[in-house]
């Protein structure tokens, strides 16, 4: 009787020490905070994520590469060696990029500009022409420059509109 005593007592720690050891991972599982990958974005373009400077040093890097292919205005176009690129404003912009993060539009000028050397783009490069490409979208500039960390992209959600602030 006393082994059955004793064999049911070490049963019963037993149980007890999984559900403290399943509930502790639950609880720091959920406590941990997530990766920025996904992370949801915090923050949007309407939130003055560049600023003026950093837009005029992408405008002239647009204009040395980017303007044959995407126009003087980035209307997009087509040429005989690329064919078509894509709208860099307006509601073709927004239609393709709204609800996706800055860092989603980074990855895409990174593996695909320019046309006949993809990933050959500096990372300063790419964030000041992204930054000229939001102020051609009429976001407003801050007093913080755009940063080149895939990070800091990733919380910055690309929206047509301003959010509405919630009642204080």
């Amino acid at each position: 009787m006393k082994a059955f005593a004793a064999g049911t007592s070490i049963a019963s720690v037993l149980v007890v020490a999984v559900q403290l050891t399943l509930h502790g991972a639950q609880t720091s599982a959920s406590s941990r905070p997530q990766p920025a990958s996904v992370r949801v974005a915090d923050r949007t373009v309407w939130d003055s994520v560049f600023t003026a400077a950093q837009a005029q040093r992408g405008d002239s890097i647009y204009k040395a590469g980017c303007v044959t292919c995407h126009g003087d205005h980035l209307q997009g176009g087509s040429t005989k060696d690329f064919g078509d690129s894509k709208p860099l404003v307006g509601s073709d912009f927004m239609a393709s990029w709204s609800g996706q993060t800055l860092a989603d539009l980074y990855d895409k000028i990174f593996d695909s500009m320019p046309a006949d050397k993809p990933k050959t783009l500096d990372k300063q490069v790419i964030v000041d022409v992204m930054a000229h490409i939001l102020n051609q979208n009429h976001f407003p500039a801050g007093s913080k420059e755009l940063g080149a960390d895939h990070d800091s992209l990733n919380v910055v959600k690309i929206a047509p509109a301003k959010s509405a602030t919630p009642p204080i």
